[in-house]
């Protein structure tokens, strides 16, 4: 209610003051017409055409009753002459301009002289109290010049009115100050230099701004409102705000029913372009004047921007959350938030069925593919798993072609290692079969079988003349098991001696084809044997 009463009174003193502008003006513009209109009367040249010579020019005129002072002119002539004559008929620009200044001051010093005083009563002369900021002392220079309502709203033309119009009310000669005692002289001297001192503040940008910083209130932005007051509680904060910005005009965007464009602009320029030209004078501030020279000056004026520097970005924080809070409870911004969900949601559920069925597709080949990568994986690891069996069938392969070194038909190491590094993945079926034939007691002949079925089963990945191999082994074997089904005779006491003998003395292991040898001493001394006999009979006795 205080503010409404204030504004009230605001607009009533703007009024007046716009009705006193307008009676100036008035005045001003008889004052003119009434001049120009009688110097144009007394100025009147003519001339008759049928006067004119032929080959010639003449113009008579009657002389204008004008008298215009030369001044320091030799010769009245030239166009400074002219101008003067001008002037003195009121027919040039300056002369107007002139006038009108004349007549403003008359009627100023008019009403100032029938004026018997100011009324420091009225409502455009009340003055605040005195406000401190640092060291410094900022009084109400609008209330001292009577735009206590208008006050920053005020133009400098009615502040230069304001100051001519009080320093001929208040001056000390005209308020008696010869007359009046001590109380009194101070009084009408410090009301006097209260005028000069607003006038020279008010008159000059900076200090302006300084002055209108510190006499506007301190802003008490919301942070949220109740649904339906958006525009009461936020938008008078914003025109509030309009007074400092350094751009003008201001985009101000309060119609609810503006375009989203507008809004967008509206919040734009306060969330990112608005500067205001504020100033927060600090506490801590230090006086300029007094410092010892200009190093120390310069100095006072860095720590005093600093301050400042931080006071403002303390307003700003506050500006820009109060402007985000502004944008969250706009009834507008919500209403476009709403309707971009909702085209976000309708594209997401209008696809068409092309879409799908592409969509389809992607993920019926990405699920073969995922099927195919693990198939591949499953092989992989099947793979994996038959070379370390087949590694172990190797180990097996090795073992017992060991532990049968020195038995007739087998093979040599090299032998048993090109084979195991022939074997595929592919024979491991036949290799671990024989393996576990031999390892289970199921094959009564031993490795030998072992080795050569196997080389029989890997001579066609051998190559070369392994099959050739497989093939004398086979013959071989054959012979030996014909030959065993011949001889079946126990054996003699001097056959044992000369078996011993052959197999530990003339030919021990690791003799090359040492059961042959064996075999062939036998036949030496008299005995005949084979060399499987040889070799089983040696066997059974070291058992």
């Amino acid at each position: 209610a205080r503010r409404a009463r204030r504004a009230r009174r605001a607009k009533m003193a703007s009024e007046d003051l716009d009705a006193l502008e307008r009676m100036i003006a008035d005045r001003e513009r008889a004052l003119v017409e009434e001049h120009v209109t009688s110097a144009f009367t007394a100025l009147r040249i003519a001339y008759d055409a049928r006067e004119v010579p032929a080959g010639g020019a003449i113009v008579l005129g009657s002389p204008a009753p004008i008298v215009v002072d030369g001044g320091h002119m030799k010769e009245f002539a030239g166009r400074a002459f002219h101008e003067r004559a001008r002037v003195k008929c009121g027919l040039s620009a300056v002369c107007e301009k002139e006038l009108a200044r004349k007549a403003s001051i008359a009627a100023l010093d008019e009403q100032a002289m029938d004026d018997s005083g100011v009324d420091f009563s009225a409502p455009e002369y009340k003055m605040k109290k005195t406000k401190r900021r640092g060291n410094k002392e900022f009084a109400d220079h609008y209330g001292a010049l009577g735009l206590a309502l208008v006050r920053y709203r005020a133009t400098k033309q009615q502040i230069m009115e304001q100051h001519k119009y009080l320093t001929i009310q208040l001056h000390p000669d005209k308020c008696g100050i010869a007359q009046a005692d001590d109380a009194g002289k101070e009084k009408i001297e410090q009301r006097f230099k209260a005028v000069l001192t607003a006038m020279e503040t008010l008159t000059d940008k900076n200090r302006r701004r300084e002055f209108d910083s510190v006499d506007a209130p301190d802003f008490d932005f919301p942070s949220e409102c109740k649904e339906g007051e958006f525009f009461e509680t936020f938008m008078p904060h914003f025109h509030l705000l309009e007074r400092f910005s350094e751009t003008q005009p201001v985009p101000i965007c309060d119609d609810p029913d503006a375009s989203a464009e507008d809004v967008r602009k509206h919040y734009i320029f306060w969330g990112a372009k608005f500067k205001s030209w504020r100033e927060f004078p600090h506490e801590k501030e230090d006086d300029v004047e007094t410092a010892h020279d200009r190093n120390h000056r310069r100095h006072i004026e860095r720590e005093n921007q600093r301050l400042r520097a931080e006071e403002k970005k303390k307003e700003t924080a506050k500006i820009r959350a109060f402007v985000e809070a502004a944008q969250k409870y706009d009834p507008r911004c919500i209403k476009q938030r709403a309707e971009e969900k909702a085209q976000r949601e309708a594209r997401r559920l209008g696809r068409t069925a092309s879409s799908v069925k592409i969509q389809e597709e992607e993920a019926a080949a990405k699920a073969a593919e995922e099927a195919a990568k693990v198939d591949k994986a499953s092989a992989k690891k099947e793979l994996e798993k038959n070379k370390k069996a087949l590694r172990k069938e190797k180990q097996r392969l090795r073992a017992l072609a060991a532990s049968a070194e020195g038995w007739v038909d087998m093979p040599a190491d090299h032998i048993v290692e090109a084979l195991c590094e022939a074997m595929s993945v592919e024979k491991l079926a036949d290799v671990k079969a024989l393996c576990d034939a031999i390892s289970d007691g199921e094959n009564p002949k031993g490795p030998f079988d072992v080795v050569a079925g196997i080389l029989g089963a890997c001579a066609a990945e051998l190559g070369g003349d392994w099959a050739a191999k497989a093939e004398e082994a086979a013959a071989r074997r054959a012979e030996r098991e014909a030959s065993e089904k011949v001889s079946g005779a126990a054996w003699k006491d001097d056959e044992v001696a000369a078996l011993e003998k052959g197999a530990k003395q003339l030919h021990p292991i690791g003799t090359d084809n040492r059961w042959d040898a064996i075999a062939a001493h036998m036949a030496a001394e008299g005995k005949t044997r084979n060399a499987m006999d040889c070799m089983t009979k040696f066997r059974t006795m070291s058992a």
